[in-house]
């Protein structure tokens, strides 16, 4: 709408000014023309500076996510760095369990914070938007500038088991496990008597777990495993960025 009063009075300042003789008549129009045309600049410069006509609006929603990673038995959340400098990134992870990887939004506008030690993954969206005050500014103004990003913050909770990554360090600790599955001898013998150990010490505090020693075993192995892995990371994290 002030486009088109704008459009307007241009052209009737024009046709007042140009086309009309001197006279009481074409001084008033002209006025009235100019001022309508200036005061119309104002305000389309308000709007887009100021966001004249328009107020903040706040809306959170909050998603379950899941992990990005292939593997099932290490559930990961990754990062991505933006630009050379380090202090914007995208976080990567699914929408469903079956789903696409997906990642939150790379803008200047938008700041992504991490938590663990959660129940369950979630990212709770916080979104800062410009809004019209009412039907007539909307309508003035054409709908311009309407649900324009004031700012987002995107707080991620993951739960202890998942270990948050970037992605070159996904890949390093990938390849670190993949060389890992196939064991020699002696690592074979030492993962063997550590797990034997603890099946020991166990049975010696219990020993009415005598019975249920395989339970034990598989038990003590899984513990050990986790216990590699996180190790794994660990020794990623410092060593790849």
């Amino acid at each position: 709408m002030i486009l088109i009063i704008l459009g307007i009075a241009v052209i009737a300042l024009y046709l007042s000014f140009i086309m009309m003789k001197s006279s009481v008549v074409r001084s008033i129009l002209v006025t009235i023309f100019g001022a309508i045309t200036i005061v119309s600049l104002l305000l389309i410069n308000m709007n887009d500076v100021q966001h004249y006509g328009m107020k903040k609006e706040t809306v959170e929603t909050t998603k379950t996510i899941y992990s990005a990673s292939p593997n099932a038995q290490l559930p990961m959340l990754l990062k991505q760095d933006v630009g050379t400098s380090g202090k914007h990134n995208v976080y990567i992870y699914k929408l469903s369990a079956k789903g696409k990887a997906t990642h939150t939004k790379a803008d200047y506008d938008i700041h992504n914070r991490v938590q663990t030690g959660a129940a369950k993954a979630t990212i709770t969206e916080k979104k800062t938007r410009y809004t019209y005050k009412s039907d007539f500014y909307q309508t003035l103004f054409m709908n311009q500038n309407q649900h324009e990003l004031v700012k987002q913050t995107n707080t991620i909770k993951v739960p202890s088991n998942w270990a948050v990554l970037t992605t070159t360090q996904a890949k390093a600790l990938g390849k670190q496990l993949a060389s890992m599955k196939n064991p020699d001898a002696a690592t074979k013998a030492k993962m063997a008597a550590a797990i034997q150990a603890q099946v020991t010490a166990q049975i010696k505090a219990n020993p009415a777990l005598a019975s249920k020693s395989q339970e034990l075993a598989k038990a003590a192995q899984a513990k050990l495993q986790a216990q590699v892995i996180q190790d794994a990371i660990k020794q990623v994290k410092a060593t790849v960025k």
